[in-house]
């Protein structure tokens, strides 16, 4: 085990220092919280942006890594290089983040080469956030039906979306089939919709001030009682953020509400925007935002427009699946990445729990409670040239550990012991067997025919 510091990030949206899950967990690994600051993500990982360090010695976790790359294991040096493939956050959010997306591989390289200041890796960044507490965000477009059903109320009671978005581009959205049954329909959908949400996202800001300040005026006319879900959260919004196009281009999004212990999953080009709440996220090693809307930050609008999906619907929701005692997964599309949740309940003396090793490296976070860990039976014999590396360690809330490929735990007197995992997806380890054995059958064959 390598014991990490991980710093906290202030952003603007964040929380009060108090109220902030980032800044106590922060303060628990041995952090300095300067209490008059907004604290927003705890970042755990090796990105060049808030690099993680190594307790023991003050060195970063990539220089450890470039060092001792058996602490990644084969199989992922192989794919993705001597860096960890996911980047570990936890965001305690106070008000909206920007309406974004994040670009997929190729977009994401180019977007590196044309402007390295703004997008600083060439990386893709899908990710899930996991609910800490209620956690409330916008994602998605909505479901054609969804959205007709909205245009049409919009204009009946407020014209200024309608304004904005062009009577053309309202009448080919009010056209659609409700569903769709075949290509021809969905890219039809794809193509109303994009333009639609394109109007919104570039017009002018004179545009845009005057249809957000007469849509403001007349619902704050109107009794809170009578006001949808998404013009109470357009009033909100206007309080954070006035004036802006993020408050308009909310009306084609879901807005989704987790609960504790639910999760939600974005590939690239998806559109979101967390509102409230706190909770732990995944993603890969990137840290690329396209923004359009609701931050004070560059607005690349016309490159999140080009490049989104147009994918309508709610997103999936994942539960996790249990896998072993007190042990919980959440395992979303992405090779880089899952999350496992361990909660060891209030058992005390006694209590034990085994954590088997992985393929793969793991970052623990200590959300609460107390353990003793120590590691089970030998260490690997790669990992005997890690002289960082530590075989027992104590527990508490705000550790946050990196558990080497092949190293498994052994908790002993834990109670109220909350910890998340973030890991490599177990997906990639099988796909990449399944690849090797393929190679393996396919090598003969090929002689045969020499």
């Amino acid at each position: 085990m390598l014991r990490l510091s991980c710093a906290a990030q202030n952003y603007d949206w964040g929380r009060k220092a108090d109220a902030s899950e980032v800044a106590q967990l922060a303060k628990a690994n041995g952090n300095a919280i300067d209490e008059s600051k907004p604290f927003a993500e705890l970042w755990m990982g090796a990105h060049p942006n808030c690099p993680s360090k190594l307790m023991s010695t003050g060195e970063s976790l990539q220089a450890c890594l470039d060092k001792y790359p058996q602490l990644l294991g084969d199989q992922v040096v192989q794919n993705f290089g001597k860096q960890l493939p996911y980047l570990f956050k936890v965001l305690s959010v106070a008000k909206a983040l920007s309406i974004q997306s994040h670009p997929d591989k190729a977009l994401a390289e180019r977007l590196h080469n044309e402007h390295p200041k703004l997008y600083a890796d060439p990386n893709h960044k899908p990710e899930m956030a996991l609910a800490l507490s209620d956690f409330e965000a916008l994602c998605g477009f909505a479901s054609t039906a969804e959205l007709q059903a909205r245009v049409e109320e919009r204009l009946k009671r407020v014209p200024e979306l309608a304004e904005l978005v062009s009577q053309p581009h309202v009448e080919a959205l009010l056209a659609l089939p409700a569903t769709a049954e075949d290509d021809a329909t969905l890219a039809a959908a794809k193509h109303a919709l994009k333009a639609a949400f394109t109007a919104v996202m570039t017009a002018s800001q004179d545009a845009v001030t005057a249809a957000v300040r007469a849509l403001v005026a007349r619902l704050k006319a109107l009794p809170a009682t009578e006001l949808s879900e998404h013009e109470a959260l357009a009033l909100r919004l206007n309080d954070q953020f006035p004036d802006d196009v993020g408050l308009m281009s909310a009306f084609f999004l879901n807005l989704v509400r987790l609960p504790n212990g639910h999760a939600i999953y974005l590939p690239a080009n998806e559109p979101h925007a967390y509102l409230a709440g706190e909770l732990v996220e995944c993603m890969a090693a990137s840290d690329n935002v396209i923004r359009a809307g609701l931050t004070p930050k560059f607005k690349h609008a016309d490159v999140l427009c080009e490049s989104l999906t147009y994918r309508q619907g709610l997103p999936d929701v994942l539960t996790g699946s249990p896998a072993g005692i007190g042990i919980t997964v959440y395992q979303p599309p992405f090779e880089e990445f899952e999350i496992h949740s361990i909660d060891c309940g209030t058992e005390t003396t006694g209590f034990k729990l085994a954590l088997p090793a992985s393929e793969g490296p793991r970052i623990l976070l200590v959300q609460s409670g107390e353990a003793e860990a120590a590691v089970s039976g030998h260490l690997p014999d790669a990992l005997e040239a890690v002289p960082e590396l530590e075989r027992a360690v104590v527990l508490r809330r705000g550790v946050i550990v990196l558990l080497a490929p092949g190293v498994g735990l052994s908790l002993v007197h834990a109670k109220d012991l909350v910890i998340w995992v973030a890991a490599v997806n177990s997906t990639f380890f099988r796909l990449h067997d399944a690849r090797q054995a393929a190679n393996v059958t396919e090598a003969p064959a090929a002689e045969a025919l020499v």
